[in-house]
């Protein structure tokens, strides 16, 4: 294999890799607060269910009329798949969104805002 073609494959698995750690710190730290708020919100419907002594029928009504009010979705939004794809559209996106200036005296300071993940030299 060319020493070319190695270096390439290494910096697509190290690019992976990152986003792997990354997606697994993001769910880590959003899963757990996600988690505590669902167990926050059953015990409150509970609490619900009991003060205003409603069956199960009439609670699920009343929850469904909720849901359609405001919409949400249901069960928790940061799973491993999303962090993955939010962490994929961070690296991907940076260096984009600001067009360098056009002007030369700007010169030095459009340098840092150019991608350069996976740019390699001939």
């Amino acid at each position: 294999m060319k020493r070319q073609n190695v270096r390439t494959l290494a910096l697509i698995m190290c690019t992976f890799t990152y986003l792997l750690v990354g997606a697994a710190v993001f769910d880590a730290l959003e899963s757990e607060e996600e988690t505590a708020e669902r167990r926050r919100l059953e015990a409150k419907s509970q609490e619900l269910k009991n003060k205003y002594n409603l069956s199960a029928e009439s609670y699920r009504e009343l929850e469904w009329v909720v849901l359609k009010l405001k919409p949400h979705k249901a069960g928790v939004q940061w799973k491993f798949a999303g962090s993955f794809y939010f962490a994929i559209t961070v690296i991907t996106t940076i260096g984009t969104g600001c067009p360098p200036p056009r002007f030369f005296p700007m010169f030095p300071e459009t340098l840092p805002r150019f991608p350069v993940t996976g740019y390699r030299h001939p």
